[in-house]
């Protein structure tokens, strides 16, 4: 992919429909006087951690631009990079807590 060309732009490119429906909903989410219970600033936060969470890296660096576009600050910025980390690794305690279960149910292993 060269780096002139935003996954978005590829998008565009091959499916311009579909990339016009994705900024629609996310003109509907950001702009819409129906979905504002959420301020902006925070659904920028969410975007942010999601992205990190994810492992993207382009889109990571997209939601942070466009949170300090709007005012939001280095300190949010990262507190939800932290939050986002905090929230992954629950996700591998998730995962693995059953087979932790497993192990506490199996019999000791010998001690050589």
């Amino acid at each position: 992919m060269s780096n002139s060309q935003t996954p978005m732009d590829l998008l565009r490119q091959f499916a311009p429909e579909f990339a016009q429906n994705q900024m629609d909903e996310k003109a509907l989410l950001f702009d819409h006087p129906s979905y504002q219970a959420v301020p902006g600033k925070y659904k920028l936060l969410m975007g942010v951690a999601v992205a990190a969470a994810l492992g993207s890296e382009m889109c990571t660096q997209m939601w942070v631009r466009q949170a300090k576009e709007k005012g939001v600050t280095n300190a949010e910025i990262t507190e939800a990079i932290m939050v986002a980390r905090f929230m992954k690794q629950a996700t591998v305690n998730d995962t693995a807590a059953r087979m932790f279960a497993g192990l506490s149910n199996a019999a000791p292993s010998v001690q050589g």
